[in-house]
This record gives C-alpha cells, structure tokens and sequence, in this order.
C-alpha cells in the first residue's frame, strides 16, 4: 500500500541521507580509527566502504522494486509474513529508542559549545546540555510537522554547506601543508577493530527506506539517492581521514574529540571552533529528523495494516503522520531524562544500537534472496554473509540484539496460539 506523497527529489533525498551518514560520525570516528590502525585505517574505511555496498545495493534493488513507508519491515512482510514484518517493525522501533538519544545529546554538546563561545553562555554544564537537547527535539517536531518536502529542503541546504566546508578544510590541508602519513606497523587485530568503529558511520540507510514511495519517481530516484549519497559519504569521509592523519590530528579521546575541530583551525583560524560547534550540531540534527520522519512512517504503516492503533495512520494537512512524530519525540525524551538524571551510559547505547542496525540490515537482505532475481540475488546473498561477519564482530554486545529478537519471537508465536 502506498503511504507516500511522491514529492520528494534525488537532490533532496542524497542531502538527507548524507546528513544522516554523517551524523556525529564525521566529528570523531575518523580520528578514533586512526588512533587505533594508524595509516592502516585508511584500508579499513576501503574494506568497510567495500562491505557496505552490497547491502547499499540490496537497498537500492528492494526499493525500486517495492517502494513502500514500511522500508525494511515491509520486505519482510512480502517475503516471509506478517510476523516477520511486526518484529522488524519493532526492532526499529528499539534502534530509534536507543540510538536517537545519543545523537540528540552530541548535538546538544555541539550547540552548548558553540552558543558558550560566541558568549550567550556563561559556562557549560549538564543542565544547559540537558536543555539544549530538549531545544533540539523541540525543533525537530516543529520543522517535521510541515511535511517532509519542507525538511528535505532545509536539510539538503544544510547537507551541501557542511560537506562543502569540511572537504574544503581538508583538501586545504593537504595542499598547504607538508604531506607525510605516519608509519604504522601492520596488525590484522587493529585493523580489525578499527573497522568496527567505522561501522557506526553507516548506519542510516536503513532510514530512508521508509520514505521511497516518497520520491517523484521511486523506481529511478531510490537507487540513485542510495548510491550517490553512499558515495559523496564515502568520499567526505576518506579525505577528512587522510587530513588527520596527515596532521597528527588524534590520539588520545581528548584529541579524538577535538580533531576536526583542530583541522578547521588550521584553514579558518580562532572561528573554526564556531564553526565546527553548530556544524556539528546541524548535522546532528538532519540524522535525527531523518530517523523521526521514517520512524512516523513505519508506525503509520504499521496502523494501516492493523499492527497498531488506526490513530497512527492519521496524517495533517502537510501529509505529516503526527501522532507517530509526536511519539518519536516523546520517547526520545524519556530517555533523555534517564541519561540526565540516572547517569545512563551512552557507549552501551550505541554498541546496543548497532546490534539492532545490523539486524534489521540482515532481514532485508535475507528477504532480498527470496524477492530479488539475477544479480541483484547474488549481490543480497553476499550483504546477508555480510551482515552475519558484522554481527559477529560486535562481540558481547549483539547480546542484546540477540535477546530482543528472541523475545519478540517468542511473543508473536504464544499470541497466534492464543487466536487458534
């Protein structure tokens, strides 16, 4: 069923997509993957950009072919039944519980960075993080209310000035500085590791899937969407990595969180710090409005297919799903008053996030072997092997994703017993 208002350009969805590749990621994976393999890191950003593409492919095939607001959870649908959809449909829902926060909160330390340098306040502090974080989900709701062309808008203008500043910062870099990458000796465990981390900058196709039938024309604009975004993500991230290397922009986590601040004071002087504080922030920000606007469409999608109340099917005059909006934000708040006043752990956050990620990753490549033909069949059977070595490598972590999935399976099966 269709649940879109094909309004949406590849211009608009490739800044959407980049802004939330981008996320938090670009401000401090590079250097964390730096510090960790050194020159190598370089191999590791290849051999994840590598790994990444048959999945961006599977992806790309499934939405051109079934274009729905139900992204992931919809693939499951068709390919293996309605029970899977519901558990995909929740594991979404979980990954935007626990992954939204962390993103709201570097974003609010961004924002409280930059409005405490140019002197609007006094000093930084966990109440100011605290309500700037609130500002920000405030702002969120507000903006999204108008529709997703009006965001889409705002957000590609905010994707193409900051990507154009960082790939400015760092070619500068690279051309007025004397070039020298440092000599690393090769280790299979840190390269290894370092990819691990890297990981978490690509996580976010999954989002945009909700809102392929969004597009003017989804049969041609998906893919492309998909593949250039994943490109321009790839490329912005490979040249800010080789600057930092260049520079010795890394090291411990202090130096880790201050390296592309460092960077872009070496091209723009004192104002970089300024900069980079609501660059940050706006990026930031574009990650999580994009993560609100599929969530809303899934849990719209979710209602009209009987898996949810009819209530979240229903949409304002801007064509806006509210109700799921209103809910996105309101459970993003709870957790936010968790971190701030019960000392919640945000590492734990993200290394359970990326568990869910990497399994709802899994679900639509497995329903890609089974919905695909040809090449683009092969391509899904290596995303899922893909998917599985990802999975694998996260360690004790994927624990959780593991427990949850087998608790919703558990659920569903005892509630079809019970209807029987």
């Amino acid at each position: 069923m269709s649940t879109g208002n094909q309004r949406i350009t590849v211009t608009h969805g490739v800044g959407m997509l980049v802004a939330a590749l981008l996320g938090s990621g670009v401000f401090i994976i590079p250097a964390i993957a730096a510090s960790i393999a050194g020159s190598w890191s370089l191999l590791a950003w290849l051999i994840m950009g590598l790994l990444i593409l048959p999945i961006v492919f599977t992806f790309a095939a499934l939405g051109k072919r079934y274009p729905h607001a139900g992204g992931t959870a919809y693939f499951a649908q068709i390919a293996f039944g309605d029970k899977a959809a519901r558990v995909v449909s929740w594991l979404f829902i979980w990954v935007v519980a626990l992954g939204a926060p962390v993103i709201v909160i570097t974003a609010a330390n961004f924002l409280v960075n930059g409005l405490t340098s140019i002197g609007i306040i006094e000093h930084a502090s966990s109440k100011m993080l605290f309500l700037c974080a609130l500002l920000m989900l405030f702002l969120l709701l507000f903006f999204n209310l108008f529709g997703l062309k009006a965001a889409a808008i705002v957000q590609t203008l905010l994707s193409v000035c900051i990507v154009g500043c960082l790939l400015f910062v760092s070619v500068n870099s690279q051309v007025t500085q004397p070039f020298h990458l440092p000599d690393t000796p090769f280790q299979l465990s840190t390269l290894a590791l370092s990819a691990s981390y890297i990981l978490w900058c690509f996580l976010g196709i999954e989002a945009i899937a909700h809102l392929a039938n969004d597009f003017k024309n989804p049969h041609r604009d998906f893919p492309l969407t998909i593949i250039i975004g994943i490109f321009i993500t790839l490329l912005v991230y490979t040249v800010i990595s080789l600057s930092l290397l260049q520079m010795s922009f890394y090291g411990d986590e202090r130096e880790n969180l201050n390296s592309v601040i460092s960077l872009v004071k070496l091209s723009l002087g004192g104002k970089g710090y300024i900069f980079v504080s609501f660059a940050g922030f706006l990026t930031c920000y574009i990650s999580v409005s994009l993560y609100f606007v599929g969530f809303s469409r899934l849990l719209s999608s979710m209602a009209k297919q009987q898996q949810l109340h009819a209530m979240f099917a229903k949409v304002n005059r801007f064509s806006v799903p509210y109700l799921g909006l209103i809910f996105a934000v309101l459970m993003t708040t709870i957790m936010l008053f968790n971190y701030h006043y019960s000392g919640l752990d945000l590492e734990g956050l993200i290394a359970y996030a990326n568990g869910l990620f990497i399994l709802i990753y899994l679900a639509a490549s497995v329903a890609g072997i089974k919905l695909l033909s040809g090449y683009n069949k092969k391509l899904a059977i290596v995303a899922s092997l893909t998917c599985l070595l990802l999975f694998i490598s996260l360690g004790s972590h994927a624990w959780f994703a593991v427990g949850l999935l087998l608790l919703l399976i558990f659920y569903y099966r005892v509630k079809r017993k019970k209807r029987s």
